[in-house]
């Protein structure tokens, strides 16, 4: 069986990297350890939060149960596919907990390592029991009429693609706009070398740091905004329907993944708001151009009910190359400025940080998706 038919390996590498994302974050602060520090057996703490423990018990579950699907999809026995997989993220965790030498305020612990290779253990029963009851074979068999067979990488990104919601864009579903934050982390990085005055703002560069400066940005006429926030929206919706569209075989489940596509966009939007802003916000999203562009995304979508696969792949290049272009035309309002630095410094960073970049490199990542379906052969 080939490796690229499974969604599961795909899920795997995502997985593995939200883990590796989450143990090292915010990335900075690196540092060679104190003489003496470094010790190959991880030291065991003398206090431990609880919901810590949990965390690490949670946070491999989903890892280990996909890495063991996939293993097993490349026609592995069960006990070599389970302590295959086991092996892996027990080695991934000790790895991880060894780097935490390196970053302030991390502590390595015995305990974290003891716990996340439970948890992968525990995703490993779970994936050998479904595997045991006919549901891995049952769900194979129905994708492979359902769907193409280099389906993978875009059934993942359209699971992944609520997610990159939670995290408020400037314009709903406008996701994409990567040059902001990229040209910040550029300034850091360059910061006090030959090649920092690249990215910082000749005229202004206190500009880049001042939140109402980006709203105070030169834009279109106030009767033009009305009109490119509708279609901006009209644009981010049809990103995953032409993604479905792409990979999905019937009619009908086409209808289905587009009419699903909707339910999502409003409801993960919804869901973001009132994360953000607080319940009795949730629906502040709502407005004439917002309620314009998704009407016209919905129905533009239907268009593409009978085209196909490689017809959807192309408009879908056009759809994501005119939504990533028009999302940077956008400056970022304040109360957008306000809860970008409140999420970046609050308590749910590790989340929410994953979130962020979820939605600004999704465009991306489905670009490169359909670029290879329209340039190979029908499926």
């Amino acid at each position: 069986m080939s490796l690229h038919r499974s969604t599961a390996w795909p899920l795997t590498w995502v997985s593995m990297a939200l883990i590796v994302y989450a143990t090292l974050h915010p990335l900075t602060g690196w540092h060679l350890p104190a003489p003496g520090a470094f010790v190959w057996v991880l030291p065991k703490q003398s206090y431990e939060i609880p919901s810590d423990l949990m965390g690490n018990l949670l946070g491999y579950m989903p890892l280990g149960c996909l890495m063991c699907v996939a293993q097993l999809r490349t026609d592995r026995r069960p006990l070599a596919s389970a302590l295959l997989t086991v092996l892996a993220c027990s080695a991934l965790s000790y790895a991880l907990e060894l780097t935490q030498f390196t970053l302030p305020g991390r502590v390595p612990s015995i305990t974290d390592w003891a716990l996340n290779s439970l948890g992968a253990a525990w995703g490993v029963l779970a994936a050998v029991t479904a595997h045991a009851l006919g549901l891995v074979d049952w769900w194979h068999r129905w994708r492979e009429r359902l769907f193409i067979p280099q389906a993978g990488w875009g059934l993942a990104l359209l699971w992944l693609w609520p997610l990159g919601l939670l995290f408020p864009p400037p314009l709903p579903l406008g996701q994409g706009q990567l040059w902001p934050p990229l040209r910040l982390l550029m300034v850091e990085w360059t910061a006090g070398t030959p090649w920092e005055g690249w990215f910082l703002p000749a005229e202004d560069p206190l500009s880049l740091f001042v939140p109402q400066a980006w709203h105070e940005a030169p834009g279109l006429p106030t009767s033009m905004t009305g009109w490119r926030d509708a279609l901006i929206v009209a644009l981010g919706l049809l990103a995953p329907m032409v993604l479905a569209c792409a990979l999905a075989r019937p009619r009908a489940l086409r209808l289905v993944l587009l009419a699903g596509a909707v339910v999502v966009a409003v409801l993960g939007t919804t869901f973001s708001t009132a994360l953000n802003y607080g319940p009795e916000h949730a629906f502040t999203w709502i407005s004439m151009p917002t309620i314009v562009g998704l009407l016209l995304g919905s129905l533009t979508g239907g268009l593409l009910l009978d085209r196909t696969r490689t017809t959807a792949a192309v408009v879908g290049l056009g759809v994501l190359g005119a939504l990533v272009w028009m999302i940077h035309q956008v400056p970022p309002d304040p109360y957008y400025a306000q809860t970008l630095m409140a999420w970046e410094s609050g308590r749910f960073i590790r989340f929410h940080g994953l979130a962020r970049w979820f939605g600004l490199l999704w465009p991306y990542a489905a670009f490169a998706w359909l670029t290879g379906r329209a340039l190979s052969r029908p499926a």
